[in-house]
């Protein structure tokens, strides 16, 4: 089949390109190209449209024929000579002879020559040139690794031209959510040191100004050991109610999680209940809840956590809260001075059961010891039982000054 087609290829260029006689054109010219040479470009899966335009062809022994890269020919006038069903000659207006590629491939790029027979025959140069979107040929995938250690994120991509690598993040666990470039442009990307708080979705680009651009995304998840931390170390309640413990953890994986007591792992029971909330990610909070206190219960409770990174702990101690009884002892008055038992210096007088002063000397007693049957009457009054109380509480308050003055000063 293949030496049939080349035989029929090499007929017709006898008879199509070495006629018997050539014609002039009505200004006695013979037929030519408007241009000389085209550069064409195309993208792959799409068409390929290379342009011939003859002007002057008023006779029909004039034949335009499409030959290739390596001389083979392609058509002649309209008819398609290879078999290859995406060639074909389309002719918009009358003097154009445009060769259309249809799902124009990487191998169709190369040189090609719209030709005319004429005496001396003509040709027009048509380079193509077919470009291919990029692709991701190969990549990183997600990456599951340890706080501290350096990740390495690839990204493998082929085009045409060769495209250029820019790296993203995505703030996926941020507020902002927002994307920023990181790094480098180039087919890696290294993360040295990495910490939890890198962790994100990370974004490969491939372009080559041939769209549409290739993306590739890579998960990387970061994994560390557990971090226990306590609202309160100590806590104390009475007997016969119930408290509620809470530790606060930080891990990822989560992995193992349990209060503990005297070494042993706490479970749900009539007794205890053990409840779990999600606060943010990553971190989550072990409430530990104990019912019907008794004197058994006080004591050390442990929070522990374990992964396949490492383990952490913390320690809390429940006391027994008591009852502070009132106290029942008065309070005494420092400035207070009994005056019932003041007497004159110089005087026998005194108060007396009313609290007036007495001028008068003590009445007389008997040979029994009693007082005699003479009443005796206070000369005094409620004013000046004021008075006296009211300097004696100004002296002493200044005698407490005092004492309290010297014990700063010495």
């Amino acid at each position: 089949m293949g030496l049939y087609s080349e035989c029929i290829e090499l007929f017709l260029c006898f008879t199509i390109f070495l006629p018997s006689g050539y014609s002039l054109d009505s200004d006695g010219q013979t037929p030519h190209f408007d241009v000389t040479d085209w550069n064409v470009t195309a993208v792959s899966g799409t068409i390929a449209v290379l342009p011939c335009t003859v002007t002057g062809i008023s006779d029909e022994n004039y034949k335009v024929a499409w030959t290739d890269s390596r001389k083979k020919l392609l058509t002649v006038a309209e008819k398609r000579i290879i078999t290859d069903t995406r060639m074909s000659v389309e002719r918009p207006i009358t003097k154009s002879w445009n060769l259309h590629i249809r799902n124009v491939r990487l191998n169709d790029s190369g040189t090609y020559h719209c030709q005319l027979n004429t005496k001396e025959p003509k040709h027009m140069k048509v380079i193509l040139t077919v470009h291919d979107p990029p692709y991701i040929k190969d990549h990183a995938g997600d990456q599951y690794v340890e706080e501290g250690s350096t990740v390495t994120l690839w990204c493998n991509a082929n085009g045409t031209p060769p495209p250029s690598i820019t790296w993203y993040r995505h703030y996926i666990y941020d507020n902002t959510a927002g994307i920023e470039v990181i790094g480098e442009q180039g087919e890696t990307l290294m993360i040295h040191n990495i910490s939890r708080h890198c962790e994100d979705i990370y974004e490969c680009v491939a372009s080559n100004n041939v769209q549409p651009n290739a993306r590739q995304k890579m998960n990387v998840t970061v994994q560390f050991k557990p971090e226990v931390v306590l609202y309160s170390k100590s806590m104390s309640q009475k007997q016969g109610k119930e408290t509620i413990i809470a530790c606060e953890i930080t891990a990822n994986p989560f992995g193992f999680v349990v209060w503990q007591r005297k070494g042993r792992e706490i479970t749900n029971s009539h007794k205890y209940g053990i409840s779990v909330f999600t606060d943010k990610r990553h971190t989550k909070t072990l409430n530990l809840r104990i019912g019907n206190i008794n004197e058994k219960d006080y004591g050390k409770y442990r929070c522990y956590a374990q992964n396949n990174h490492g383990e952490d702990f913390e320690e809390m101690t429940l006391y027994e809260l008591k009852e502070r009884k009132p106290s029942t002892r008065p309070t005494a008055d420092p400035f207070l001075i009994d005056t019932k038992t003041l007497r004159h210096p110089h005087r026998g007088g005194g108060y007396n059961n009313r609290g007036h002063w007495n001028d008068y000397p003590t009445p007389p007693r008997d040979t029994a010891g009693s007082m005699s049957g003479k009443t005796w009457a206070s000369s005094g009054g409620s004013g000046q039982t004021y008075k006296v109380n009211m300097v004696i509480r100004i002296v002493s308050g200044c005698l407490f000054i005092q004492n309290i003055l010297r014990v700063f000063h010495s």
